[in-house]
């Protein structure tokens, strides 16, 4: 197995473990990353694909909370501490050419 496979294998855990704790705290991950996105003073634009009316509705009402109630720095913090071991890890892909 090759370091690429390695390291997916890798993310894919610490991205579990991460959705494993948010579902444990009873918070939604998706919710989190969408508050996360939005108030980010450093992302001037979110897009966020949707395939129902429900979503829309959904990812609104997330919106509104986070103007009224702010995002919930505690659960992010644990988040962000869950991942710090991926944060801004990147590999090369597709196909090198000499």
């Amino acid at each position: 197995m090759n370091s690429f496979h390695v390291f997916i294998t890798f993310l894919q855990s610490v991205c579990q473990a991460a959705a494993v704790y948010c579902k444990e705290k009873g918070k939604n991950i998706s919710k989190l990353a969408l508050q996360y996105s939005l108030s980010n003073k450093d992302i001037s634009s979110v897009l966020v694909g949707m395939s129902s009316v429900k979503q829309v509705e959904e990812n609104v009402a997330t919106a509104t909370e986070l103007a009224v109630l702010g995002k919930d720095e505690e659960t992010l913090a644990e988040v962000e501490a869950i991942l710090k071991p991926v944060k801004n890890q990147t590999w090369q892909s597709g196909t090198q050419r000499s």
